[in-house]
């Protein structure tokens, strides 16, 4: 492949609302199109067999898994954790990778390649895509020095996450062949669950005890060799069950050098030991002011409004709703945002409710607006998980 091909731009997006370091932002490639029709057309090879070579442990870009799965798994892992009698106690571990994609090293994916059994040819296609890329990051509408890469995929090339979660599986690899000891059984006949993967987001599961976290650490540590990945020890955490002692928290704690957390939050769900209470959702409260505060700037017209309440606003809280079990008052809330922004001035002045909120959620074939209520939906899309897995087994 020609090298001007794969000179690539870099842009900063940023991460949170007020950005102040260079890690609050996170570098998206922007790729020549040349060299994204070749890797799509690798890609689209690769989608065909992806499937067949990753673990069920991993569920990000795989065809055919859910994400839902995943989420539904770990809250049922935590209800394990609460409940749970067992005399040894058990221990979660959130691990968080430092610039996942960027320290990828290449020769990690060379092996990785070769162990798989991919034709010489495909494997030599494939790390085309990978070595000798430049780099010129955009600075306030101004270009960088050329910058040769050392390791790493791009964030914003189509093939980059495929090959990410080929390296990955390393660790599902690794486990299952040196970690026997680890993972947990939500149900005494159910299968032993050790670790779950989402891209680079790993949580292990296992007992507590200070001879499984060593063989953890290892297993972990080895990892880092092979592929030049990193733990972010200040951003990784580890969560005990209620019956773990006080000494064992600390020893076990201390060996890994983690902060010890009672809850933690896991794909946009919030996971506790503690029941979940009205205020641990403010989060969905306040994306939804922040984007009607962006909105409210703006002279709307009512047909305006509606169009974007039903096709951004009611879509909002919808992942959260279907995984985890919302208050009531949560739900009012949102929907009382909603009718404030339908009927309210611009300026934010108070103005009257025309018509009722009941009549706008009703069909317009029955003369109503479309919309849907936060509450009414609640049934149908918890239903629709429900289908997902009778229609599976």
């Amino acid at each position: 492949m020609s090298r001007n091909w794969k000179n690539t731009l870099i842009v900063f997006i940023a991460k949170i609302k007020n950005p102040l370091t260079p890690s609050n932002y996170r570098p998206i490639s922007l790729c020549q199109i040349n060299y994204k029709i070749a890797a799509t057309i690798l890609v689209n090879r690769l989608k065909k067999c992806i499937s067949k070579l990753i673990t069920e442990e991993q569920m990000a870009f795989m065809p055919g898994r859910s994400i839902s799965e995943h989420c539904l798994v770990a809250q049922e892992i935590f209800h394990k954790f609460k409940i749970s009698k067992n005399k040894k106690g058990l221990m979660f571990l959130k691990l968080d990778m430092e610039h996942a994609y960027d320290s990828m090293g290449w020769p990690a994916l060379d092996q990785i390649l070769k162990w798989y059994g991919f034709p010489w040819l495909f494997s030599k296609l494939l790390m085309e895509c990978v070595v000798g890329v430049r780099f010129s990051i955009i600075i306030n509408g101004k270009n960088s020095k050329w910058i040769d890469a050392q390791s790493g995929f791009r964030q914003g090339c189509q093939l980059s996450p495929y090959l990410f979660i080929m390296c990955f599986q390393l660790v599902s690899n690794s486990i299952e062949q040196k970690g026997h000891d680890l993972g947990i059984r939500v149900s005494p006949r159910g299968p032993r669950i050790t670790h779950l993967l989402y891209a680079d987001d790993v949580l292990i599961f296992s007992h507590a005890s200070i001879w499984l976290a060593k063989a953890l650490k290892k297993i972990v540590e080895d990892f880092c060799k092979w592929t030049g990945q990193r733990i972010n020890v200040s951003k990784s955490q580890i969560l005990f069950g209620k019956v773990v002692g006080y000494p064992t928290k600390k020893k076990i704690a201390r060996f890994f050098g983690y902060k010890i957390v009672k809850e933690m939050s896991y794909l946009g769900i919030k996971l506790s030991l503690n029941r979940l209470k009205m205020v641990d959702f403010q989060e969905v409260l306040s994306n939804v002011m922040d984007r009607l505060k962006t909105w409210g700037k703006k002279t709307l017209s009512l047909g305006g409004k509606i169009t974007l309440i039903s096709s951004s606003l009611l879509s909002m809280p919808n992942f959260l709703v279907t995984h985890s079990l919302v208050p009531k008052k949560v739900l009012y809330e949102v929907e009382k945002l909603y009718r404030n922004f339908l009927w309210h001035k611009s300026g934010g002045e108070l103005s009257m409710h025309y018509v009722a909120w009941e009549d706008l959620c009703k069909l317009r074939s029955m003369g109503g607006m479309g919309l849907q209520s936060p509450i009414m939906r609640v049934s149908s899309l918890r239903s629709k998980l429900a289908w997902d897995f009778f229609s599976k087994n």
